[in-house]
């Protein structure tokens, strides 16, 4: 018989698996089997029981890898958005790999959404971060990403799609920030049945893939802002695939990368981006995570993306 939800019990045992000797493994039992929404009732039952917020423990209690993906675990998912845009900003430096990836991939509704709580949580306006923040092309690219005024059209029009992808090809013989404004109107307005029959078109018409266009035309922080918005909107899950896997490349793992990758999409489409996972890179994510990390950091991760 399936086992109900107890948040309070939850709580009661996540609060004796920190004391000494600290159990992990019940740690990981619990905090990989519960949805996030479940997670929040845990996470204000302990409050109620400890008068501590529980991340706030686990940050005392456990250490590395294992301590970040299990604090991860416990925001909410715009929570959670909002914390990784404000450490990629804070300080000396941006990490514009995350703004990247978080700016390309969310939709409308949550883009608004990370803008509002932003504000509430760090008391400043995330546009104006943003502004302060980054530079150039790049940043007029994050910026328009940053309205959310992407357009909702499953049902595209094809001469207007056959227009865009004349305007994308022709930009290239005008000045450079004319061309620039052709690829920031369409990549950042369009929907992602528009983007995904310009591209179809474009390809049709001019035998280049946008891909490649991106890769010739632009460079830099531009180039990959437009490669992951087109990426992600016609493939998310083939693009986050694509985004583990490279966290897992070379002598060290890019954690945070990893870490983040998989917190944000477990309820979204972790089952898809392990099939894609598996026809791109010829092994399991269960595998390629395995053989890269250890410890309870490892248990932790694959009791959350499973076999």
């Amino acid at each position: 018989m399936e086992q109900v939800f107890n948040p309070v019990q939850d709580a009661e045992i996540l609060t004796k698996a920190q004391m000494k000797p600290k159990n992990p493994e019940t740690i990981i039992n619990i905090v990989a089997h519960r949805s996030n929404a479940q997670r929040q009732q845990i996470r204000q039952a302990y409050y109620n029981q400890n008068k501590k917020h529980i991340q706030d423990d686990f940050r005392s209690s456990l250490s590395g890898n294992f301590q970040e993906a299990v604090v991860a675990l416990f925001f909410t998912p715009i929570e959670y958005d909002c914390y990784q845009i404000h450490n990629a900003t804070k300080g000396f430096g941006t990490n514009e790999d995350t703004l990247i990836e978080i700016f390309a991939t969310r939709r409308n509704e949550r883009i608004n959404q990370i803008k509002q709580y932003y504000s509430e949580l760090f008391k400043k306006d995330l546009v104006k971060e943003i502004e302060s923040e980054t530079s150039g092309f790049f940043k007029k690219i994050l910026l328009e990403l940053l309205k959310g005024e992407r357009q909702i059209n499953p049902n595209p029009n094809h001469e207007e799609c056959v227009e865009c992808a004349k305007k994308l090809f022709n930009s290239q013989k005008d000045k450079k920030d004319i061309m620039q404004e052709a690829y920031v109107e369409i990549f950042t307005k369009r929907s992602r049945e528009e983007l995904a029959q310009i591209a179809k078109i474009y390809f049709e018409w001019y035998s280049k893939t946008l891909l490649d266009e991106i890769e010739r035309l632009f460079s830099g922080d531009p180039r990959r802002v437009l490669k992951a918005t087109l990426y992600a909107l016609l493939s998310p899950s083939e693009y986050f695939a694509y985004r583990i896997n490279k966290s897992m490349r070379g002598l060290a793992t890019k954690d945070t990368i990893l870490i983040r990758v998989l917190v944000s999409r477990d309820e979204v489409d972790i089952e898809r981006i392990k099939r894609y996972y598996l026809q791109q890179y010829q092994t399991t994510l269960y595998e390629a995570i395995k053989a890269q990390v250890s410890g309870d950091y490892q248990k932790l991760l694959l009791e959350l993306v499973g076999i």
